[in-house]
């Protein structure tokens, strides 16, 4: 990782925020803070704690004063929570700003319940931008339930947005983007592993979630990593896989199986020089991409759908646990 690769992710980062704060505004005050199961108590309580998870860790990766968590209780409306935003993000942009690319590979050790982790930073750094995908995840639902959809918040859009077309990297570092491209599996594996508790009833009770079902999440997911490996491979536009295709979660696994194979046959075919090379693809126009932004994409997007996955998982009574990066990188 470079550090500019690192403050696009901080900038894909403030977008989503800035995206999920406009819809958020709509929402009325017994809407911000109506209890939910999602594990933060409301609406404010999980933003809140995206923004906790940031400014704790910005406190002990840069040696900053940490004065303590912060609480939902202090924030009565989105507008103070919104304030309180800006400074941490004027804090983060200023650390971003002081490092050099060799800094991201420093490792920062932390005591946690008797044990001793260590951190490199780069890792910790990707992982603040993906626990915020997962959590505005939860919110997006939650918002759309109230009827104030925040819309696509997919890294993909972001780069339409920003037309952002190339990177200054010379070479990125293939084994980087290979440990997201793990973690995307072990965070797949998990939801899958959580998801044969569950009943055909919950498998296919239907939610406004986007994509009708629990099912039909599942087999986004899939269909996504298929999707994208077939237009970065081939220039491909495929057919969409349909959920009623898949009765059960071991027909969608067997699938998935066949399609993760695939996909690491192309990725170990990809040379550190073509993940970052510029590369064109068509879709409602000529897009050009960085490679591994793609890839990046499909990791965040996962995280996203996971997201919602997890939350109906949790409804019905089988909670994967927890799918934060952080925990992939102690399991290994």
């Amino acid at each position: 990782m470079k550090v500019e690769d690192i403050k696009l992710y901080y900038a894909y980062n403030e977008w989503a925020n800035q995206r999920i704060f406009d819809a958020a505004e709509k929402a009325s005050p017994e809407q911000l803070t109506a209890p939910n199961e999602y594990g933060w108590g409301d609406l404010r309580g999980t933003l809140v704690h995206i923004l906790d998870a940031e400014y704790g860790w910005f406190s002990f990766l840069f040696s900053r004063e940490d004065e303590g968590v912060i609480e939902p209780k202090d924030f009565a409306d989105i507008a103070s929570l919104r304030a309180r935003w800006r400074q941490q993000s004027e804090v983060t942009r200023q650390c971003l700003d002081a490092l050099k690319d060799e800094d991201l590979y420093r490792i920062h050790t932390s005591e946690r319940g008797g044990e001793t982790h260590h951190w490199v930073l780069w890792q910790v750094l990707v992982h603040i931008v993906n626990h915020g995908t997962q959590h505005r995840a939860e919110c997006a639902a939650l918002l759309t339930g109230f009827g104030c959809s925040p819309g696509d918040m997919d890294k993909s859009l972001f780069y339409n947005e920003r037309d952002i077309r190339s990177s200054e990297s010379r070479q990125t570092n293939r084994e980087d983007i290979e440990l997201l491209l793990r973690y995307n599996d072990w965070a797949n594996d998990k939801l899958l592993d959580c998801a044969e508790q569950a009943s055909a009833e919950q498998l296919t009770a239907a939610n406004d979630f986007g994509w009708g079902s629990l099912r039909g999440a599942f087999v986004h997911l899939m269909d996504a990593e298929y999707a994208w490996r077939a237009l970065l491979k081939d220039g491909d536009h495929i057919k969409w896989l349909q959920p009623e295709d898949f009765p059960d979660i071991a027909a969608i696994r067997q699938r998935w199986a066949i399609e993760r194979a695939a996909f690491w046959r192309y990725f170990e075919s990809l040379s550190a020089e073509d993940l970052s090379a510029t590369i064109s693809y068509e879709g409602d126009e000529i897009r050009y991409r960085v490679l591994w932004h793609c890839l990046a994409h499909v990791v965040n997007h996962g995280t996203q759908h996971r997201a919602e996955c997890a939350a109906l998982l949790t409804s019905a009574g089988c909670s994967p646990g927890n799918l934060d990066f952080t925990v992939f990188l102690l399991d290994r």
